[in-house]
C-alpha cells in the first residue's frame, strides 16, 4: 500500500469520526441543550408571571374564601336531597282550616326526582399564612349535581286560602316554583277547587346532608273505636236529649251574617260570649284536657280563647241554627273537638238548613254525639 493511500484512508477515517462525534455527541447535546432552553425560558416567564400574583397572595386567598361562602350561601335555599319524608311534610304545611282561611290537599303526586345540571368544578386547595402565623387554608368543594321534581296538586279551599298557599310556596324556606295554577269556583259551596303543579329542587354533593324530619305523631289512642284528634267521625250513639235550649253549657246560634240583630255566628258560654260576623264558614275548636287535676275545656273562635271547667261526665252543646235566606247566606261553623278525656261531649241540633246545612262536625277526639 502507498503512502498516499494511507493518508487518504486516515483522511477519511477522520471524517467518520467527526461525523460519528456530531451525530452521537454534539447534536444531541445542542439538541438537550436548547430544549433545556427553552424550558427555562417557559419557567422564567411563569415564575415572573406567578412572582407578580405573589404579590396579591393575601388579596387572593380572601376573594377565593369570600367567592366559597357566596356559592355555599346560594346553594342553601335548595335542599341536599328531595325525600318523600320531607315533601309529606311541606304538603302537611299547605293545608289549613282557621275561619275564611281553608287549604284541603285532595291529591297530591310525589314526582320522581330527575338530574338537569351539573355544577362542574374541580377540588382547589389554597394555602397561606395569617398575620398571626396561622395557616389559612381556602377550598372549592367539587361538582355539584342538580335536580328537579314535579308534584300535580288537587286541592279545594277558599280564595283566602289559594293565595295563602301561594305565599306559603314563596316564603318557603327553599326554592319552589308554580308552572300551572288552575281555579274554578263552586258556587253552591262558595269555594275553589282546582289544581296547582309545583316544581321543587335540590342540589346534592360536597358534604352537604339532607333535612332530618321531625313529626310529633302520638301512637295509640284510650278508645280504637271512637279513634284520636283527626280520627275519621263515628257514628252517633249514646243520647243527647239532655242538652236542649234552656239546659247546655254552650250554646251556638246560626244565622245569616246580613241579619240585622248581630253577628251570624254568637257562642255563648255562661257570661261569656264569643261571635263572628263574615259571611262564610267559622271553625269553633274545643280542645278538653286535664289541668291541674280538673277537666277544663278552652273553646277558640276567631283567634279568641274561653276556658271554663267541666263539670260532670259531659257537656251539652245547643246548636240553634236556621234556614238559608238565599244563595248568598253562606256563613256557617265547623266544629273540631279535641277530646283526651273520659268526658262525652253531647251536640243537639235544631233547626238547620236540611239542603245545606250551617253547622257540621269536623275532627273527633273521644266521645262525640250528635243528635
Amino acid at each position: 500500500m502507498t503512502q498516499n493511500n494511507i493518508r487518504v484512508i486516515l483522511i477519511l477515517l477522520a471524517v467518520l469520526v467527526l461525523g460519528g462525534v456530531y451525530m452521537y455527541v454534539y447534536k444531541p447535546n445542542t439538541d438537550d441543550k436548547n430544549a433545556i432552553d427553552d424550558e427555562i425560558s417557559t419557567l422564567q416567564s411563569r415564575y415572573d408571571e406567578l412572582k407578580a400574583q405573589e404579590v396579591h397572595r393575601d388579596e387572593y386567598v380572601a376573594l377565593t374564601k369570600e367567592y366559597n361562602e357566596k356559592f355555599d350561601e346560594a346553594i342553601e335555599i335548595f335542599p341536599a336531597t328531595l325525600d318523600q319524608e320531607i315533601s309529606v311534610m311541606f304538603m302537611k304545611g299547605i293545608e289549613k282550616d282557621q275561619g275564611n282561611l281553608r287549604m284541603d290537599i285532595q291529591t297530591v303526586g310525589l314526582g320522581e326526582e330527575e338530574r338537569f345540571y351539573t355544577l362542574g368544578g374541580s377540588n382547589v386547595s389554597v394555602e397561606s399564612e395569617s398575620d398571626e402565623g396561622e395557616e389559612v387554608v381556602a377550598n372549592a368543594d367539587g361538582s355539584y349535581e342538580c335536580y328537579r321534581a314535579t308534584f300535580p296538586i288537587s286541592y279545594k279551599g277558599s280564595y283566602e286560602g289559594i293565595k295563602d298557599l301561594i305565599d306559603y310556596i314563596m316564603a318557603y324556606k327553599y326554592r319552589m316554583n308554580v308552572t300551572s295554577l288552575n281555579i274554578a269556583y263552586d258556587v253552591t259551596n262558595n269555594e275553589y277547587n282546582g289544581t296547582i303543579t309545583l316544581n321543587a329542587y335540590c342540589v346534592k354533593g360536597g358534604d352537604r346532608e339532607a333535612d332530618k324530619v321531625t313529626t310529633d305523631v302520638s301512637n295509640g289512642v284510650s278508645n280504637i273505636f271512637l279513634g284520636g284528634s283527626g280520627a275519621a267521625a263515628p257514628a252517633s250513639t249514646g243520647s243527647t236529649s239532655n242538652v236542649t235550649a234552656n239546659s247546655n253549657d254552650i250554646k251556638i246560634t246560626l244565622n245569616n251574617a246580613a241579619n240585622d240583630a248581630g253577628d251570624g255566628v254568637v257562642v255563648t258560654l255562661g257570661n261569656e260570649e264569643l261571635s263572628y260576623g263574615d259571611n262564610d264558614v267559622a271553625t269553633l275548636d274545643i280542645k278538653i284536657e286535664d289541668k291541674d287535676g280538673k277537666k277544663m275545656a278552652t273553646v277558640s273562635l276567631n283567634g279568641k280563647d274561653v276556658e271554663m271547667d267541666v263539670n260532670g261526665d259531659s257537656i251539652g252543646i245547643y246548636v240553634d241554627s236556621s234556614e238559608r235566606v238565599d244563595s248568598g247566606d253562606k256563613n256557617g261553623l265547623k266544629l273540631n273537638v279535641s277530646n283526651d278525656t273520659d268526658v262525652a261531649v253531647d251536640i243537639k241540633v235544631e233547626g238547620d238548613d236540611s239542603s245545606l246545612p250551617r253547622f257540621s262536625v269536623g275532627s273527633k277526639g273521644g266521645t262525640v254525639r250528635v243528635n
